[in-house]
């Protein structure tokens, strides 16, 4: 890229940065509410799981914010699943991964948090006794065979989003 063009883009960015175009999310206030989930029916890597699948999680307490109503036990709060990465050999586990949480009249950009879970890691005691039957050909190799555990969410486990109410 030419020095001319970097000096252009360079004084468009400086310019619309001290209109304050840039500058779109305040992040300066720390003060969060957490919200804490249920998902609403239980979800497996064992099950055929589609990435970007929505999954509905349920308000599992009611939320206040200065006296205002946020969210309502019971209330749906919808969710995308973000990522799903199958059991490996070796023992890797299985992973799902939810986010994208949708709450009525709050606007994205005040609420962070994801979902993760993974399955059993069998990696701990596969790749040892991979190593100790090595040096019998080729009995190592079959660990190889071996595989993680799936990841399963259920409607106990809680998921807990963050809301940021002085987020622009």
């Amino acid at each position: 890229m030419s020095k001319f063009v970097v000096l252009i883009l360079t004084f468009l960015f400086v310019m619309n940065l001290a209109k304050g175009e840039i500058l779109e999310y305040d992040y300066s206030s720390t003060e969060c509410i957490p919200i804490k989930l249920n998902i609403s029916k239980p979800l497996s890597t064992k099950d055929d799981i589609i990435e970007g699948e929505q999954v509905e999680f349920i308000a599992a307490e009611t939320v206040y914010y200065n006296g205002k109503l946020v969210v309502k036990k019971g209330d749906i709060i919808p969710a995308r699943v973000e990522t799903v990465i199958t059991a490996g050999m070796n023992g890797f586990p299985a992973e799902i991964i939810v986010e994208d949480f949708k709450i009525p009249n709050i606007a994205s950009s005040k609420l962070i948090g994801k979902y993760s879970k993974a399955g059993q890691n069998r990696c701990l005691w596969v790749y040892p006794l991979k190593w100790a039957l090595t040096p019998l050909p080729p009995t190592g190799s079959l660990t190889n065979f071996i595989y993680g555990g799936h990841a399963k969410i259920k409607p106990s486990d809680i998921a807990t989003i963050y809301y940021y109410p002085n987020w622009k």
